[in-house]
């Protein structure tokens, strides 16, 4: 097997070759040329890369060259690093990091370490025990839903809605529920238009679920509770 001790460039026809097509854990860089310092986060990179060749695959990824694959994976904030281990998406952290701080996350990445609490997603800014629904924003979003440790199951709604209301009662039941294996949280789509259409939210009420960042499951209208419940249960 080649080892690769340098950082590998991918674009939106490699991407999913380099990050889902092999049997090495890969760490996934979302960056832009044009915001992001390039020689600091090269040198992170390549330390990296270097130190755990063989282990872990380090793949960079310009917006610029991967616009499909940015919108596949939900990335806004940049630098954002996405860590996949067997082909699977299991964790998310972004901001520019040293090669101190990106070290913990690729332990955890090859099973060696505990999973990192992220600056940007502490239990203190979104409460995966919270006993009530959370309210979220076009503002909030990511931080709250995208990078939290938790599923996430998110309400999109209207106060003009009533088939919203009448789930209402449903979801603040799977919040008490599902507190501190689950976050149950709830968008207002008219006061926050960027995020329903983001998500093709045409019909309301809309719910869908979350797990490390993507959409795991999506129902359309009114349900009953044991619906909902079942598809929360499968995304824990």
């Amino acid at each position: 097997m080649v080892q690769y001790d340098a950082p590998i460039n991918a674009n939106d026809t490699s991407f999913e070759r380099l990050t889902l097509q092999t049997s090495l854990p890969v760490v996934a860089v979302f960056w832009s040329a044009r915001e992001n310092p390039r020689q600091q986060l090269n040198a992170v990179l390549e330390q990296t890369a270097h130190e755990y060749a063989g282990e872990v695959l380090v793949v960079k990824l310009d917006i610029a060259d991967g616009p499909q694959t940015r919108a596949q994976y939900s990335v806004e904030a940049l630098p954002q690093f996405l860590f996949f281990r067997q082909g699977k998406l299991v964790a998310r952290a972004r901001g520019m990091p040293n090669a101190e701080m990106l070290r913990p996350w690729i332990e955890y990445l090859l099973g060696r370490g505990p999973k990192p609490a992220s600056k940007k997603a502490t239990q203190e800014e979104a409460p995966a025990g919270d006993r009530h629904p959370l309210a979220v924003t076009d503002d909030d979003f990511e931080r709250v839903v995208l990078e939290a440790s938790v599923p996430v199951l998110v309400d999109f709604w209207a106060a003009w809605c009533g088939p919203c209301r009448m789930i209402t009662p449903i979801v603040e039941e799977l919040a008490r529920e599902f507190a501190g294996r689950a976050l149950i949280a709830k968008l207002d789509v008219d006061a926050n238009p960027v995020t329903a259409q983001r998500y093709g939210v045409q019909s309301i009420p809309m719910l869908i679920y979350f797990r490390n960042g993507q959409v795991a499951d999506r129902v359309v209208g009114a349900q009953s509770a044991h619906v909902l419940r079942q598809k929360l249960e499968a995304s824990l």
